[in-house]
């Protein structure tokens, strides 16, 4: 009897070296050299705002072979500059993006995200002029305010310019169960105009980010689309969360069902953008909204699930008219861009824009600052030539 155990103990430590010396094997030498998956990107939380760990460079393996290459900073945002300085040299113009992943741009290098574009565009027409894009994926407008409030005045930027994309609006309320969602600000308003704010609590490493720390795990889960399938299962069951995934209702990467609550979405985003209004001329900054278009209806689909996000831009616009800030639909921008060869502005293997649309979006955008005489003008106005906001519609 005891010679039988020791057999089985024997075995079952054999068996257990030999799989251990397998999964070192595909962790450092399959999916660590040969296949190998994304860079990590881990999070922190920096002056109650998450971010990215300071000073990591990840590289991003695409499936149509490109490699896109993500360098986050010193103060934990990704970016061409290797830090963020509050002061600056006299008569510099400063203009701080905020945004999601848009913004943080991980699908395209770092020099061909439109913020770096519109650095270069401004520098070409004269002007001395810098950049500072403060993005982070899944962040909603909410959050947006939060980043405004807590980190972007510290710069005493002369513009900030928000990019918008769809789904902004319903995630600035609801609590989505994701890895660090919970680390975003949530503004809800109710019938009565009573503004609840939900403050963001720091981020916490988890399982998930012991799991996102391996190679193996992160090639299986995400290179070979099993994050997709495994999307509501995972979010059910890891995050306690109840969605169900459902590609027939996705439209721009967005869960049309979540888009039902439209007096909601409404008063908040008309809460958010009047509060950012009201936080950027306190400290005399003039602040500017962009939004992405619904691209589909480019490409020539016409739905109910696009009709929404139609009206999503058309609601965001509302919301800016009635706080006195400058906004810009890029629906006609990217309608001629299509139309001269008939290129997408978006990857075949997701929806972020490529470094072509970037490219467009940050000269549009170039040309909509100068133009406008609520932020430039063509001259070029001088960076500590700040003038009040006029109180022009639109």
């Amino acid at each position: 009897m005891r010679t039988k155990l020791k057999q089985w103990l024997g075995n079952l430590l054999l068996a257990s070296l030999s799989l251990g010396a397998v999964l070192i094997f595909l962790e450092f030498i399959v999916f660590g050299m040969i296949l190998k998956p994304d860079d990590v990107l881990p999070n922190v939380t920096v002056n109650s705002v998450v971010r990215y760990e300071p000073g990591r460079i990840a590289d991003f393996r695409h499936p149509d072979g490109r490699v896109s290459r993500v360098t986050i900073n010193e103060n934990g945002w990704n970016s061409t500059k290797p830090r963020y300085e509050i002061d600056r040299p006299p008569g510099r113009l400063r203009v701080a993006v905020i945004g999601d992943s848009y913004v943080h741009a991980s699908y395209v290098n770092t020099r061909e995200a439109f913020p770096e574009v519109i650095e270069d565009q401004l520098k070409k027409r004269g002007l001395d002029a810098e950049v500072l894009r403060f993005g982070m994926d899944g962040a909603p407008l909410s959050q947006y305010l939060h980043m405004l409030r807590t980190e972007v005045i510290a710069y005493k930027p002369d513009i900030v310019l928000v990019q918008l994309i769809h789904n902004d609006f319903d995630e600035s309320y609801r609590f989505l169960k994701t890895r660090y969602a919970s680390s975003f600000l949530k503004v809800d308003v109710d019938e009565h105009e009573r503004t609840t704010e939900y403050p963001p609590a720091d981020f916490m490493s988890s399982s998930a980010d012991l799991l996102r720390s391996s190679a193996m795990f992160r090639y299986l889960y995400y290179e070979t689309n099993l994050y997709l399938t495994a999307k509501s299962l995972v979010a059910r069951y890891f995050w306690g969360g109840d969605e169900s995934y459902d590609p027939q209702f996705i439209v721009s990467a967005v869960d049309t069902r979540n888009l039902n609550e439209w007096d909601r979405m409404d008063r908040v985003t008309r809460h958010i953008i009047a509060e950012m209004k009201n936080v950027a001329d306190s400290h005399g900054i003039k602040l500017a909204f962009a939004i992405d278009a619904v691209r589909e209806t480019i490409y020539g689909r016409n739905d109910e699930g696009t009709a929404k996000l139609e009206r999503l831009n058309a609601m965001a616009a509302d919301a800016a008219r009635l706080a006195h800030v400058p906004f810009f639909d890029l629906t006609e921008t990217f309608q001629r861009a299509y139309a001269l060869d008939h290129a997408r502005l978006e990857y075949d293997y997701d929806w972020h824009w490529n470094a072509r649309a970037n490219g467009i979006v940050g000269e549009t955008l170039v040309d909509w600052m100068l133009a406008d005489p609520r932020l430039l003008n063509r001259a070029g106005a001088a960076a500590d030539a700040r003038q009040e906001p006029e109180h022009r519609e639109g």
